[in-house]
């Protein structure tokens, strides 16, 4: 007698969860969906500890390394990691900022949820579409701002993040090597901030060979320190998360 079970079609071909976990780095249910997973198998999953939910709707192995930068790249598939958060992606912050910051464009819909907390910034016309960079956070795929487009934004937003940090990040980028004098020009012009940052660029341009061997130690220093996270945190263990106020 022949089974009564019916199988989902394409089910030898499907990738499974664990694949899909693999593949992507975090799970929203549009992933299932997009390749014929049915959710049930997400859930027997969850329910034999293998997978856990990291945030409302985001999903990742349980032995996943998971912070909220990649989270809210995951949430925001059309945002761009900016500002703060891209000075960290490319190792010119030595911590991760406590908000994601995220580019949308001027139209966009903002995102309301709190979790991981969040900074929207809009941008718009050649300042939202270019020097947008494809990386990867660990496992997870990302779309951030490159390091010389950071520095003109930086510099854009000074009167709200302060001139200190857009001065080391153009610092710091030259004299690391993630960008050249030229690069951050051109996103300079794009932004429109030449005038403010012209004198910076003349500056660190007569100091580079006096510094850049120092600070291309400092950056080797900080890269080495990023490359050894913790075994398997989650976003529920940050300080002042509910849950882990509960297990204090």
């Amino acid at each position: 007698m022949g089974s009564r079970l019916r199988r989902r079609p394409g089910y030898k071909t499907r990738p499974s969860v664990t694949d899909l976990a693999e593949r992507l780095g975090l799970l929203r249910s549009r992933d299932l969906e997009a390749h014929g997973v049915p959710r049930s198998e997400l859930n027997l999953l969850r329910n034999l500890g293998a997978m856990r939910e990291v945030a409302p709707g985001v999903w990742a192995q349980s032995n996943a390394w998971v912070n909220a930068t990649a989270i809210a790249a995951k949430r925001i598939p059309q945002g761009v990691l900016c500002l703060k958060s891209a000075l960290w992606v490319h190792g010119l912050l030595p911590e991760a900022p406590a908000e994601v910051w995220m580019a949308i464009g001027e139209h966009a819909r903002k995102p309301v949820w709190t979790e991981p907390p969040l900074h929207v910034v809009r941008f718009s016309g050649r300042a939202r579409t270019e020097g947008v960079e494809h990386r990867r956070l660990g496992s997870m795929p990302i779309v951030v701002y490159g390091a010389a487009k950071t520095v003109a934004d930086l510099f854009k937003y000074r009167n709200k993040l302060g001139f200190p940090i857009a001065v080391n990040a153009v610092r710091d980028t030259l004299l690391s090597g993630l960008s050249t004098a030229e690069e951050i020009w051109r996103f300079a012009e794009v932004c429109r901030v030449t005038k403010v940052i012209r004198p910076y660029l003349d500056v660190m341009q007569a100091r580079r060979g006096q510094d850049i061997q120092l600070a291309r130690q400092a950056f080797l220093a900080r890269e080495l320190a990023r490359a050894r996270p913790p075994e398997a945190p989650f976003l529920d263990q940050l300080p002042g998360h509910p849950e882990s106020e509960d297990r204090a």
